[in-house]
């Protein structure tokens, strides 16, 4: 198992639309701003804020909307 941190986008009824994989060098600018494991991965679900729209944009493909309260960072696990 590895893990994963990502932006998640929530449609209708809290349904999961699509989520983006985010690369190691993300962590470090993350960590102002959620909280990051020793491991390097986010602890928890954070909303994505004006601040980490900033950050993560350049790695999602879609302009994020963070008055719509259905965009988050997190992180899980996936298997290699």
């Amino acid at each position: 198992m590895v893990v994963v941190n990502m932006v998640e986008k929530f449609g209708v009824d809290d349904v999961l639309e699509r989520s983006w994989e985010l690369p190691s060098e993300v962590i470090e600018p993350l960590r102002a701003h959620v909280e990051v494991a020793p491991g390097g991965w986010v602890v928890n679900v954070w909303p994505v804020t004006a601040q980490l729209a900033v950050i993560v944009q350049p790695w999602v493909d879609e302009p994020i909307d963070v008055e719509a309260d259905s965009w988050f960072v997190s992180s899980a696990r996936v298997t290699a």
